[in-house]
């Protein structure tokens, strides 16, 4: 790979913040912060047993989300902070305190978590390792009563949300205070969050105060709202198998979704010669399935190739992916990806996420403009 010419996108990215209006949309995010892409100098013919582990999401380029806005900090005191575990339970928790919280069983996983409203190819997703406490160790020391069928959870801004009991008891499920071997980050939720692999953010409440059992449906902050509209959110919230690129960089035109302020399309220019190659390369992800497949089509969805995925395809984590593109004659190109999980399931091409914000399904657009250059 490294004996060849390899070209680098012209810049041409005009915009330099995309500033969408809704949940985690409302975020403003730099495009300069967006996440890592793929380690260039690897060759795309790597043994599967030789792939390194998914690139992970440094703390202070995570994407962030609050229903009171991006910057919503509230800075928490773990010396005054309380948790309590109350409703169909045996034995109440009014004053768990965090120290309390910290001391029990610590257990990290990896795990790509993503906004549900994030739009087609958008950088409102990373990969990060937490650290914590199964959330069913809390359950034990509270007592579930049988006819408890619901966990609630409050946090600090406001945020309610609910997941099945039967859900909360599973070994993946963690009450969290790491986020890559640091203290959870206040904007992040600390003193603790839920991870909640499977699903959107939406379900894993961060700044948590007050975990109550119940015996019926919830619907949430979000899964309420919003009234009066013809679109909803999901109360399922099951992450879903999607894909980005992430060079040639493009912003996508996001002016499609409901209440959106938009986001204009910005093309890319590749120039070469022939016989030059640029490696159209991005990241993928399929919830609690591994990504099987990526393909990419360089002529607006009529051929497809398979491209390489270049780290290890584990559940509930993303993959980088690379596909070696000989450019062709001058003109104006539409690049396209597509991922398949471990089931064979593999995303749509229609965008199922306009009406029901339920993680957005389409495929991920990217204009470029080829200028080929001889002599």
């Amino acid at each position: 790979m490294k004996r060849r010419r390899f070209l680098q996108a012209g810049s041409m990215v005009a915009i330099s913040a995309i500033v969408p209006a809704l949940g985690c949309d409302r975020n403003e995010v730099q495009v300069t912060a967006m996440p890592t892409a793929p380690d260039m100098d690897l060759p795309l013919d790597t043994p599967a047993a030789q792939l390194p582990l998914p690139p992970i999401t440094p703390n202070d380029r995570f994407y962030l989300q609050s229903i009171n806005g991006k910057d919503y900090d509230p800075r928490v005191n773990s010396g005054g902070w309380q948790l309590a575990v109350d409703g169909l339970v045996d034995r109440p928790l009014k004053g768990l305190t965090y120290a309390e919280i910290i001391a029990m069983p610590l257990q990290r996983q990896t795990l790509t978590l993503q906004c549900i409203g994030n739009w087609i190819g958008g950088p409102l997703v990373g990969n990060a390792e937490w650290g914590g406490t199964p959330f069913a160790n809390l359950l034990d020391q509270a007592g579930v009563k049988a006819e408890a069928l619901q966990v609630k959870f409050y946090s600090i801004d406001g945020y309610t949300t609910s997941i099945p009991l039967e859900r909360a008891r599973r070994a993946e499920v963690l009450l969290v205070w790491e986020m890559n071997g640091e203290v959870l980050p206040s904007k992040h939720g600390y003193p603790v969050r839920l991870i909640n692999p499977g699903h959107y953010g939406q379900k894993m409440p961060k700044w948590i105060t007050r975990i109550e059992l119940i015996d019926d449906e919830y619907k949430g902050y979000w899964e309420s709202k919003p009234e009066n509209k013809p679109y909803k959110w999901s109360d399922e919230a099951q992450a879903t198998v999607n894909s980005r690129i992430d060079a040639p960089l493009s912003l996508w035109d996001d002016v499609q979704d409901p209440a959106n302020g938009g986001v204009a399309k910005t093309y890319q220019t590749l120039r070469g010669k022939t016989g030059d190659a640029f490696v159209i390369h991005g990241v993928a992800m399929a919830g609690e399935q591994p990504v099987a497949r990526v393909e990419v089509s360089a002529d607006g969805g009529v051929t497809w190739e398979e491209a390489h995925i270049t780290t290890q395809s584990l559940p509930n984590i993303w993959v980088t992916w690379g596909y070696e593109w000989h450019l062709p004659a001058t003109g104006r190109y539409e690049l396209i990806a597509r991922a398949t999980d471990s089931e064979g399931s593999t995303q749509p091409q229609e965008d199922k996420g306009v009406d029901l914000y339920d993680g957005r399904t389409g495929w991920h657009h990217v204009p470029v403009d080829v200028v080929r250059v001889e002599g």
